[in-house]
């Protein structure tokens, strides 16, 4: 029975005065009575997290429902928010899918439970994503993905190659290994079936592909960074330089392992994946480096992936359900224990100043040679462009990338116009839906 429930704000204003150089644990609120919380989210572990904060509100239960993740997940928490009924407390929802959550009106705002006080504890550019317009807040940023460059430095000291630091050095390099393999080793890779690795990269030269402008929209998907990186990454491709394997499949893995492929653009969750896919084949000879940028001297970056914790109209208890979102992402215990169990980045500032993030003796450090690459994906956290926007149909423009893409490397279409065809079959899926884009 949920009964007599008072929650202090407290959390939200003391959690703010958290420094990067010291890691301040909150003041935490007072939940008075019995109440049960429950959790959507595809955590692994997240159970277990969950005690602490348990042991914290003793008369708090978390009950934590792992779906899975993908679109089964999404499927069921939005029809139970357009249902009226079904919906968790509290849900995961991925930065690219929450607009099409906040549309259905069944999301709290949480600045009426003080949440603006915390903006400060998060990497700049996560707080735009669950507060589109700068003034409600539909979500807590939980992780993040910043994008970097992972390379085999075996390979590189084979040929005597210089770590690229610009795009224009990445193609150079990419035909002087060409030539010194014989064509038997790839600089790197085009992911040709997910969006959101492409879009990173655009994200990364400052490219913006959705803008809502009071209750209408304008979609560019086709935009001048867009078609700068798709035109860049096709010349590769034809050239041979670079493979188009398809991500997280065995032959890409096994490609890797066996050095028939020099780098990558890897979101910060990357290196976890290739710790355990590789299964220690090649271990200790990848490292990771900043993402080539455009113009020399720049540090620039695109993010991959990351999720948030909403808190649904459907919630009996909102204002500790808030607590609980903030405290599951912006707390030493939950940050840290999530890293370790789950490798979430932090979208917590103080969390990617934290000792576990370069704990050498985790699977993708020591496969990385030892390297502290979480300090090379903070630094990029902190690149990213703070004003991108994703638009609520972007679901029908992630499905239809890999069409265009496709056609792009079978010679049927040139990367502008397969940008084109993104752009116009998009923009009929959306306003299909009813929404008012150009």
């Amino acid at each position: 029975m949920r009964k007599g429930l008072i929650v202090s704000l407290a959390l939200f204003t003391a959690l703010s005065t958290v420094t990067a150089q010291s890691y301040q644990e909150p003041t935490l609120p007072k939940i008075s009575g019995n109440t049960t919380l429950e959790v959507w989210s595809w955590v692994p572990n997240l159970d277990k997290t969950v005690k602490e904060f348990e042991k914290l509100y003793p008369n708090v239960k978390v009950k934590v429902t792992n779906l899975g993740g993908g679109p089964q997940t999404y499927t069921k928490l939005n029809t139970a928010l357009k249902a009226g009924s079904g919906a968790p407390d509290v849900a995961q929802v991925e930065y690219g899918f929450l607009p099409s959550f906040i549309d259905t009106g069944g999301l709290v705002d949480l600045t009426k439970y003080g949440a603006n006080a915390s903006k400060n504890l998060f990497v700049p550019w996560t707080w735009g994503q669950v507060s589109p317009d700068g003034k409600a807040v539909y979500a807590v940023p939980q992780d993040t993905g910043p994008f970097a460059m992972v390379y085999r430095k075996d390979i590189f000291d084979k040929y005597k190659l210089k770590v690229p630091t610009t795009w224009d050095e990445y193609a150079k390099t990419a035909e002087q290994l060409d030539k010194a393999s014989g064509g038997k080793v790839k600089m790197g890779n085009f992911y040709t079936t997910f969006a959101p690795w492409f879009i990173a990269l655009a994200w990364a030269d400052g490219g913006q592909f959705f803008k809502r402008q009071g209750d209408s929209w304008v979609q560019t998907l086709d935009n001048p960074s867009s078609k700068k990186v798709l035109n860049y990454w096709n010349g590769l491709i034809k050239k041979g330089y670079v493979g188009t394997l398809p991500a997280f499949s065995a032959d890409y893995w096994n490609a890797a392992a066996a050095g028939q492929v020099a780098t990558n653009f890897e979101a910060a969750w990357g290196p976890g994946g290739y710790a355990s896919s590789m299964q220690g084949k090649s271990g200790g000879n990848w490292r990771v480096a900043p993402l080539p940028q455009w113009k020399a001297g720049g540090s620039a970056s695109g993010n991959w992936g990351g999720s948030s914790m909403v808190v649904t109209t459907q919630s009996k208890n909102p204002a500790a359900a808030a607590a609980f979102a903030l405290w599951l992402n912006a707390s030493k215990t939950a940050v840290e224990t999530n890293f370790k169990g789950a490798g979430l980045f932090p979208a917590a500032r103080a969390g990617l100043k934290l000792p576990a993030l370069n704990d050498k003796t985790s699977p993708p450090i020591k496969f990385f040679g030892g390297q502290n690459i979480n300090a090379v994906y903070a630094k990029a956290s902190e690149g990213v462009n703070v004003n991108f926007q994703w638009a609520p149909w972007y679901p029908a423009v992630d499905a239809n990338f890999s069409k265009q893409i496709d056609a792009m490397v079978k010679g049927r279409l040139t990367p502008d116009q397969a940008l084109a065809a993104w752009q116009k079959e998009s923009l009929d899926a959306a306003r299909k839906d009813g929404y008012t884009v150009r």
